[in-house]
């Protein structure tokens, strides 16, 4: 019951109906790709109910949801089932599929001025020509011979659903492969892989290389200036065989081991430095997420920082900012908090220091950090392997075409021959039509050549 079920046409189209649905559905809602950090944080804060409803409906959470796996592994094992099905049929009955009653049809007469064996003899000779697969029927009034090519179309259908089965499977086997993971990690620093990669999805960071990684010649380009343009740099991972260097850039990933490296955040890290009696109380490279608003750090005995870089600072009267995105004149603003009150607030280019409460503050330089999403998906391999095998049954299907041509001959005015030529086809009836009109005209060359020979000696 349930295999009958399974590859019963009917139910494919349902199934696939529904998850198409939900699929288109879910990308029209936002996620937290489509829309910004901070906006992603105050739907949470200020719209839980939308937020939930974004939260596992929208495209990235709901290809994640068990009853989408359910509706996607029916996919596959319909497919499968019809395609194992196909197949059992043709070995047990070794014919094809194709159906008269089912296809399209053309049909020409015309007149031979041949004897029937001579007109038979030379429908033989076209078919084995064209590579026709022939049978021969012979009865008291007539004899129909006919040709049947295109099996391999079969082949390529059975290929196009294998294809099928492989994309319908990504899904399931992405959910239960899939590592995706945040490697944050400054300009020459060098870090473990493993303890550097936050695990946002999939398996433990424990099962990631055993590398150490570092990133070197960091550049970001802006067009006039001010308009993200191009991003890259150098990956560097070192392990027990050696160094290998991986150039990355926005959309060019790096790849390792099976994991993409994917460019995803560029930023500026100041390095703010506090100091007393010569002993660094805090010493740090700062990671600023978030440029334009700036960004707050804990510090020790109840104190934060509020840290903002401007690349290229300018100010006019009590108006301060960065005339470009490009580091020409940097400066960071500094700010401490003790609670809610501001106790220091402080400019500083570097080499620049400030002293509060005993404490001798410097921003001795800055750095570039870059955030890139580390990801292994196996279930893209099944796509693009689905992908090829789909065209290339298509392409199978498109040129091996199930077809069937059939010449049914009788005996006319003596020793000329009534003959009529049909042909089905499942596809294309243009070019079956242009098939059976070149065969009749073939034969009317032919017994009009064979009649013209005749009448000389």
């Amino acid at each position: 019951m349930m295999w009958k079920m399974l590859n019963s046409r009917r139910f494919a189209v349902y199934v696939l109906t529904v998850f198409l649905i939900i699929l288109f559905a879910s990308a029209l809602i936002p996620n937290h790709y489509t829309i910004s950090e901070k906006e992603w944080f105050e739907l949470e804060q200020n719209r839980p109910t939308l937020f939930w409803i974004y939260s596992h409906f929208s495209t990235p959470f709901l290809v994640r949801n068990p009853f989408f796996q359910m509706i996607s592994f029916l996919l596959f094992l319909s497919t499968f089932a019809c395609t194992v099905d196909r197949i059992q049929k043709w070995y047990k009955f070794r014919t094809s599929e194709f159906e008269k009653e089912k296809a399209f049809s053309f049909s020409a007469e015309e007149v031979a001025r041949h004897g029937l064996e001579n007109v038979q003899d030379e429908i033989e000779r076209l078919l084995s020509r064209g590579r026709w697969e022939k049978s021969i029927e012979k009865t008291d009034q007539a004899v129909v011979i006919s040709g049947q090519k295109g099996m391999s179309g079969f082949w390529g259908s059975v290929v196009f659903h294998a294809g099928l089965i492989c994309c319908f499977l990504a899904g399931p086997v992405t959910v239960l492969t899939a590592f995706r993971g945040e490697l944050v990690v400054m300009e020459d620093v060098i870090l473990p892989l493993r303890t550097g990669v936050v695990s946002t999805e999939g398996k433990d960071p424990s099962i990631l290389p055993d590398v150490q990684v570092q990133v070197r010649h960091l550049r970001g380009e802006y067009f006039e200036g001010q308009f993200k343009y191009d991003f890259g740099g150098i990956l560097t991972l070192r392990d027990f065989s050696g160094t290998k260097d991986l150039p990355f850039a926005v959309n060019k990933p790096a790849t390792y081991g099976g994991y993409q490296f994917s460019l995803h955040e560029y930023g500026n890290s100041p390095r703010l430095v506090l100091e007393r009696e010569g002993r660094a109380l805090f010493d740090y490279y700062l990671n600023l997420r978030h440029p334009d608003e700036g960004d707050y750090f804990e510090l020790d005995g109840g104190v934060r920082a509020f840290v903002m870089f401007f690349p290229d600072f300018f100010r006019d009267g009590n108006k301060i900012g960065s005339r470009s995105r490009l580091p020409k004149n940097p400066v960071t603003l500094v700010r401490l908090y003790r609670g809610e009150q501001e106790v220091f607030k402080g400019l500083f280019k570097p080499g620049d220091e400030g002293l509060w409460e005993g404490t001798r503050i410097t921003v001795p330089d800055f750095k570039h950090w870059v955030g890139m999403n580390v990801t292994r998906e196996q279930g893209i391999n099944l796509i693009i392997i689905g992908f090829v095998l789909a065209v290339f049954g298509l392409l199978v299907r498109f040129l091996s075409n199930e077809r069937r041509i059939e010449f049914e001959l009788s005996p006319a005015v003596p020793q000329w021959t009534n003959f009529r030529v049909r042909g089905y086809s499942r596809y294309y009836p243009a070019f079956l039509e242009k098939e059976v009109l070149e065969m009749a005209e073939n034969l009317n060359k032919f017994t009009t050549e064979v009649t013209e020979k005749g009448k000389n000696p």
